[in-house]
């Protein structure tokens, strides 16, 4: 997965970057086919407030954002934001499928007999 970092009102530091490297790196786990996350970090007046765009092939894109007063925090809840998303995209999807053909579909038969 590609990570791409913006910064706004501030310059961006080596620390911080990979901060959000390390942090974003483990969504691959919830969600394979999520391609490029575009991250943009920015520094106002009493916070620090940190966006993502997660872009997922054959799916709705992801978004998410989060605040704090430092942006380490703000990142961290910004990944488990992001986590949350994506496992439950994963689920909804995994569970949600429509049955195989080869399997047989459960019929109503017992109960339009009892009405007679």
């Amino acid at each position: 997965m590609r990570i791409s970092m913006t910064a706004r009102h501030f310059e961006l530091s080596d620390t911080l970057r990979r901060h959000v490297e390390n942090r974003l790196a483990g969504l691959d786990k919830y969600h394979q086919r999520a391609t490029r996350v575009e991250v943009t970090l920015t520094d106002e007046k009493r916070e620090k407030r940190v966006e993502a765009h997660a872009f997922v092939d054959g799916d709705h894109d992801i978004h998410a954002e989060a605040s704090a007063s430092d942006f380490r925090t703000a990142v961290n809840r910004l990944s488990e934001k992001l986590g949350r998303q994506m496992k439950r995209r994963r689920d909804r999807r995994v569970n949600h499928k429509a049955p195989r053909l080869n399997e047989q579909i459960p019929t109503q038969e017992g109960v339009e007999g009892s009405e007679s």
